[in-house]
């Protein structure tokens, strides 16, 4: 009995250190993209057009409503990402706002969307993207104090922010400018 726990044993520890291994050797990749550059999906063309690392003040003085001032200090970032249908039929604009849509993160720190101030900026109207139509889609998250050291907080415009598209199969990340 004594032999065959110590065999089980022996066989957990040589799978584990393999998936270890394993895991190690091949590790997620991403493709990073900046501000400016283009990603074509298909029928859909995405167009990273520009990124902002707000005051509140400048929030609401740039989309014309207050941010979510509940959470304390805090700054507003945003992305505008232009997307293009290049089919020729319409497209469902739910589904490219849900495929586009994931969060926001840095080397420390990481946010989904904010739903509330996503949907109040993308008062779309209608439902559907017809054939070679681009809109914005504007994403946008606060970024609290509450989460950096302040010597951090203090130079939060010199921190590298990215907004993650996709994180399967591969890994899709914009670069974000402050």
């Amino acid at each position: 009995m004594k032999r065959i726990i110590a065999a089980i044993a022996i066989c957990f520890l040589v799978f584990w250190t393999g998936r270890i291994i394993s895991i190690n050797q091949n590790p997620p990749i991403t493709t990073y993209y900046d501000i400016g550059d283009t990603l074509d999906c298909g029928d859909l063309e995405v167009s990273f057009v520009e990124s902002h690392l707000d005051s509140p003040e400048q929030f609401k003085e740039r989309f014309g409503f207050e941010s979510d001032d509940s959470c304390g200090e805090h700054k507003v970032l945003s992305i505008c990402i232009n997307a293009a249908n290049k089919s020729d039929r319409d497209a469902d604009l739910k589904e490219i706002f849900d495929f586009l849509e994931c969060g926001f993160e840095s080397k420390t720190w990481s946010s989904a969307i904010n739903p509330k101030a996503t949907s109040k900026i993308n008062n779309f109207g209608e439902e559907i993207l017809a054939p070679g139509i681009t809109r914005k889609i504007w994403y946008v998250t606060e970024v609290n104090k509450m989460c950096y050291r302040d010597s951090s907080w203090n130079n939060i415009n010199e921190i590298q922010f990215t907004y993650v598209l996709t994180l399967s199969p591969q890994k899709i990340a914009v670069r974000l400018k402050a």
